[in-house]
């Protein structure tokens, strides 16, 4: 590490981008979409482990009206359709979401086996989506809603939301400017207890909790390091 970018100033800044993170996490709410318009959203699937999380966030915030919801589940629906969060919304059909008047936007989180085939027909609609990860479970699917999208001119976004915690911002800005030196290895861990009823549904994707967790870890890597040339894995066996 160069003289001027020593350990000291590494911290010293880091100090201070905690500072300006913590205030910036409790400051007010944007005041709305670029033309002073709440953006309208609607949500289809409410089978997500995110999806109340966010309806909660769009219906809290200022930039958003949400005009519809979509469950096409009548069991998921009925169980969460009196509940705080959906309470006073306006359950539609698909068909009927995809056709609101003036509906910009769409927040996919439907259980994850169904989530390319909504986020589709989202996209095919015409519409900017959120899609909650993991991405579905096929890749050639997946790869033709983004070129579709990038076709109709509209976006897809992904749910990395550790991409922009004030943390890893923090942490870019200080790569980007050498205050690491050269990255070469990285070392990480996602501290999460997962239930074996939890593992047990996740065993129907490959990659079991990598699939469902390690996604985000490969995501923060790979925007560090870049794509890799080659994978190479390997199990550890845990006995107690």
């Amino acid at each position: 590490m160069s003289d001027n970018y020593s350990r000291r100033t590494f911290l010293s800044r880091s100090g201070c981008a905690a500072a300006l993170a913590t205030g910036a996490m409790q400051g007010p709410a944007l005041a709305g979409g670029q033309d002073g318009k709440k953006i309208r959203v609607a949500q289809i699937g409410v089978g997500h482990a995110h999806a109340a999380g966010k309806m909660q966030a769009y219906r809290q915030s200022s930039e958003y009206e949400v005009v519809g919801v979509c469950e096409p589940d009548k069991a998921l629906r009925e169980k969460v359709r009196s509940s705080a969060v959906y309470k006073d919304l306006r359950w539609v059909s698909r068909e009927e979401l995809l056709n609101l008047p003036g509906l910009q936007a769409v927040a996919v989180e439907t259980r994850v086996r169904d989530s390319l085939e909504h986020a589709e027909a989202c996209v095919d609609a015409g519409l900017h989506i959120h899609l909650d990860k993991p991405a579905g479970s096929s890749l050639p699917r997946f790869r033709k809603i983004l070129q579709t999208a990038s076709g109709k001119g509209k976006v897809v976004q992904m749910g990395y939301m550790y991409r922009y915690n004030p943390g890893i911002v923090f942490l870019r800005k200080a790569l980007a400017e050498g205050w690491l030196g050269e990255v070469f290895e990285v070392h990480t861990v996602m501290s999460k207890v997962v239930g074996a009823g939890s593992r047990k549904g996740l065993a129907e994707y490959p990659g079991g909790i990598m699939f469902e967790l390690g996604c985000h870890i490969i995501d923060l890597v790979i925007g560090v390091l870049g794509a890799p040339q080659k994978v190479a894995a390997f199990s550890i066996l845990f006995i107690n």
